[in-house]
């Protein structure tokens, strides 16, 4: 999480306006606070990384959508419902990102983040995908929670999702439908070994139009090459976190930077994804996943507060530290 520290005059400013507290990232700059003339005098900026609580608001918490950096574009930015929340807890190293917090929820409410169903993200059996993601489960259950969900339920199935098994069940399982009642048309579970609670996980699924692949932390688990197909689904709608109707399967736990492509991604782009989140450089990672042409790239943006929203307390300190100064 990306944080900014308050210092007295004599500092070398960060920022190029001096009083005016910006949240700085990679890319975009958003304004806080612009104090009066009085205090601009004895106010600097600079980064440095400690909790946002300083401002009197944490980065993390609710928002309403899942942005899409891929080449989709807004089109495909993911609605978040009730419950979902952010959370400073990430699988990249660098600074800014934040992950969507699930949990709880029932088919009347479920807790999860849908994108509208688009035909670039179901293609054709015979054309290649990739689905990308990090997880972080609160449990070690083989209960099939379906941390990425694109399916049609109802009879006959198509489409495809993923779901939990946990370390007894093999790790993580990719199931695609073949639309012959609720058959799986071809099924793959790896990563039983590395599955681990409160760890992240990089899981990535590749269909590359005969065989299927899955990868755990950059590393191939297996394909599946026997099965009887796969029928891509006329309107599933993308779901992180549960089901998309609600249908159980309510994910306990954290998912970040979930990624679809419409080409099947070599392992040794899989395994540069998984390297690159140790960067601490800001946008290592999402250049990675972009430039490999990513249709949908969910980030979490953190919500910006009001002006009127900073803390009396974190001026009060800015005023007390002032007064010390002077005296």
């Amino acid at each position: 999480m990306a944080s900014f520290l308050l210092k007295s005059e004599g500092e070398t400013p960060f920022s190029t306006h001096p009083g005016l507290l910006k949240l700085h990232s990679a890319s975009t700059a958003s304004r806080l606070y612009d104090p009066s003339p009085a205090i601009q005098n004895h106010m600097k900026l600079i980064p440095h990384t400690f909790t946002a609580l300083l401002l009197g608001t944490a980065l993390a918490g609710a928002a309403t959508t899942s942005v899409n950096t891929g080449s989709l574009g807004a089109a495909a930015n993911g609605t978040n419902s009730d419950g979902v929340t952010l959370s400073a807890n990430s699988p990249l190293a660098a600074p800014g990102d934040l992950s969507g917090s699930y949990g709880g929820g029932s088919t009347a409410t479920p807790v999860n983040t849908t994108i509208p169903y688009n035909a670039a993200v179901n293609p054709s059996a015979a054309s290649p995908f990739t689905i990308e993601f990090w997880v972080n489960p609160n449990q070690d259950t083989n209960n099939g929670w379906a941390p990425v969900f694109n399916r049609v339920s109802a009879s006959p199935r198509s489409g495809w999702t993923f779901f939990q098994r946990g370390s007894a069940g093999g790790g993580w399982n990719l199931a695609l439908y073949n639309g012959d009642g609720s058959s799986v048309g071809k099924q793959i579970t790896g990563g039983g070994s590395a599955f681990a609670v409160g760890a992240w996980t990089h899981v990535a699924g590749v269909w590359d139009g005969a065989d299927l692949s899955l990868y755990i932390n950059g590393v191939n688990s297996g394909s599946a090459s026997s099965g009887t197909g796969y029928n891509a689904s006329t309107s599933a709608v993308l779901s992180v976190g549960s089901y998309a109707n609600g249908d159980n399967s309510f994910l306990g736990g954290l998912v970040d930077e979930t990624a679809f492509y419409g080409q099947a991604l070599t392992a040794a782009q899989i395994l540069g994804h998984y390297n690159a989140a140790s960067s601490t450089t800001a946008g290592t990672y999402s250049g990675l996943v972009q430039a490999d042409g990513a249709l949908v790239y969910l980030q979490n943006l953190a919500p910006v507060p009001e002006p009127a929203a900073t803390s009396l307390a974190a001026l009060g300190l800015l005023a007390a530290a002032n007064r010390r100064r002077r005296s």
